[in-house]
């Protein structure tokens, strides 16, 4: 994240994420001396590119969104020259009262912040910390004794809160468990993490219902379709509901283990006999998909036997693996 220079031209091929863009608006707001005309945060603030009417309906979106979560901006005309507007924040009500930590506090936040295993994420939470660590009494450095982990969210996750930010439809390929690609259009009210996985959750304008999708089964580019402010965000979701609901039947599974391998599957498989040398386990579960992935993360040490269906996700899985590897 960084500001231009007053008088510097932000080049218009440059692309601004819409959290970065807010982000470097409010701090040309905080440090401002007096208050900022539009032309001045125009050329101040990184993405105001393009038209004066794209200009004026990004940064009004954004100044609104900036006010809907407490940043007082107040707006100031001049007394002899009405047209001549400038934005400025209040300082006095934005500042934070004093704050302290106790170390069990800390010790919390910091477990959180490891949970982001993505290189961008994990910096924005560890500088966090950093900072929290401020507000309290001495604290050791290290590591939390437990760690938490969590994958970061595909690739389609940015399109989606950009269109969701801007109260937009999507348009994406999707690829339900043991069912055939189909075009879908959705909504978009929340992005969030359940079962070691990311999901979607809106209203799916084909089916007239409210529904989840896994960003992983998601395929292509997710495309924003019609109007902004099309829609309004429900204040109250139920997702834990709405993924019991779309949930699938229960599954059994028959997988040749390696011996010695694969402990924690074990653990709550039961055994189906021998299989060149392996242990063939059956394993029960309604959470398929996580399922799947966990038994991907065995690599050849777990070969699913039965359903065959289900070896399409694994050799995805597969895939894209590979494609990191060839990357790196």
């Amino acid at each position: 994240m960084r500001l231009t220079l007053p008088g510097s031209v932000v080049p218009v091929e440059e692309k601004v994420e819409a959290a970065e863009r807010v982000m470097d608006l409010l701090i040309a707001l905080l440090n401002t001396r007096t208050r900022m005309s539009k032309a001045q945060i125009r050329r101040a603030v990184r993405g105001y590119h393009g038209d004066a009417r794209a200009f004026e309906r990004t940064f009004e979106r954004d100044k609104d969104l900036l006010r809907t979560i407490g940043v007082p901006i107040v707006t100031e005309r001049d007394l002899v020259h009405e047209d001549d507007v400038g934005y400025r924040i209040d300082l006095e009500s934005y500042a934070h009262p004093a704050q302290e930590f106790t170390p069990e506090e800390i010790g919390v936040l910091s477990l959180a912040a490891s949970v982001f295993s993505d290189a961008q994420w994990r910096s924005v939470a560890g500088r966090g910390v950093t900072k929290v660590r401020g507000f309290g009494p001495g604290v050791p450095h290290d590591a939390p004794p437990v760690r938490l982990a969590i994958r970061p969210p595909e690739a389609a996750f940015e399109a989606i809160t950009e269109a969701m930010a801007r109260r937009r439809a999507v348009q994406f390929s999707y690829t339900p468990l043991g069912a055939p690609r189909r075009r879908r259009r959705v909504q978009p009210w929340r992005v969030l993490a359940r079962n070691r996985a990311w999901y979607l959750v809106g209203f799916d304008l084909d089916r007239e219902a409210t529904r989840a999708f896994r960003l992983s089964r998601i395929h292509g580019p997710v495309v924003a379709v019609g109007e902004e402010g099309a829609y309004e965000i429900p204040d109250h979701v139920d997702v834990g509901e709405l993924l019991t609901r779309q949930r699938a039947e229960p599954v059994t599974f028959r997988l040749a283990v390696a011996p010695g391998r694969a402990d924690l599957l074990r653990a709550r498989a039961a055994t189906a006999g021998t299989l060149a040398e392996r242990d063939v386990l059956s394993v029960t579960t309604t959470e398929v998909l996580p399922f799947l992935d966990e038994v991907a993360g065995y690599g050849p040490d777990v070969v699913l036997l039965e359903p065959a269906e289900y070896r399409e996700h694994l050799v995805e899985a597969f895939e894209a693996l590979a494609e990191v590897d060839r990357a790196d």
